[in-house]
């Protein structure tokens, strides 16, 4: 993702929580709102002097170990992260929520047409925070990612009627009302073609990046867009993106 300048953080650090709940925010422009909440992790106590990262990764090193690992972990947690102890108590909580922390170095996008998650803030539902097995810390490729919204039957979504929530991509969740809302494709038998139409595939080269594999994100960006559908930037119709590849 593209990163944008560092800002000042504010003198008066906001006690904000870890509960990503849906407000609305006035911080960041282009309208992505921010997740907030008033709750506060309580920590094990730790002394004044070791609260630096060194101290963080001793007991958390899954935050620095795997094969893409977040730039900002390189500035040190309390970039993100507020950490306070006194009378024998730690507490932990984090400068702004949702989009609001991620909007403080990367630039957020602006366009007529936002994805459903990214304008909610929810960046913590396609990323991971600190690392990941894929670029940009996605929490799984990039078609299985999509696809845990926009598919149907996928064995990594739990659906609970009862809570009125969706478990997919691990230990992410999302409204059950939000999943709904998100179009479903249905897709030929295997997954790897009929989108957007039956027999188009879904994998393979990529025919507008030799250096890149298809994936969904060959025609649609994950963020923004100026076309509907999130058409990917650089062309000017649905009709101009297809004639790229089938001249």
């Amino acid at each position: 993702m593209e990163r944008g300048s560092l800002k000042r953080w504010p003198t008066q650090r906001r006690r904000v929580g870890l509960v990503f709940l849906l407000v609305t925010s006035p911080l960041v422009m282009s309208k992505v709102s921010r997740l907030s909440g008033e709750d506060m992790i309580e920590h094990p106590f730790i002394e004044k002097r070791d609260i630096k990262p060194e101290t963080c990764l001793t007991c958390h090193p899954e935050k620095k170990d795997a094969k893409f690992v977040h730039t900002a972990l390189g500035m040190g947690c309390t970039n993100c992260h507020h950490v306070t102890s006194e009378n024998n108590k730690t507490t932990i909580t984090l400068l702004a929520t949702g989009g609001d922390l991620c909007a403080m170095c990367h630039a957020a996008k602006k366009g007529p047409v936002l994805h459903g998650p990214y304008k909610a803030g929810q960046c913590l539902v396609c990323h991971d925070p600190h690392t990941g097995d894929h670029p940009g810390q996605t929490r799984a490729e990039i078609n299985t990612l999509c696809l845990s919204c926009h598919g149907t039957g996928q064995s990594n979504v739990k659906v609970s009627p009862g809570t009125q929530l969706v478990a997919l991509l691990g230990n992410q969740t999302v409204s059950l009302d939000d999943y709904r809302q998100a179009p479903k494709l249905e897709l030929d038998r295997g997954g790897t073609s009929g989108h957007p139409i039956m027999g188009h595939p879904l994998v393979g080269k990529d025919p507008r990046n030799k250096d890149a594999t298809l994936s969904c994100l060959s025609c649609h960006d994950p963020h923004s867009s100026a076309l509907p559908n999130l058409m990917a930037a650089g062309v000017k119709s649905q009709t101009d993106l297809c004639a790229e590849c089938h001249k």
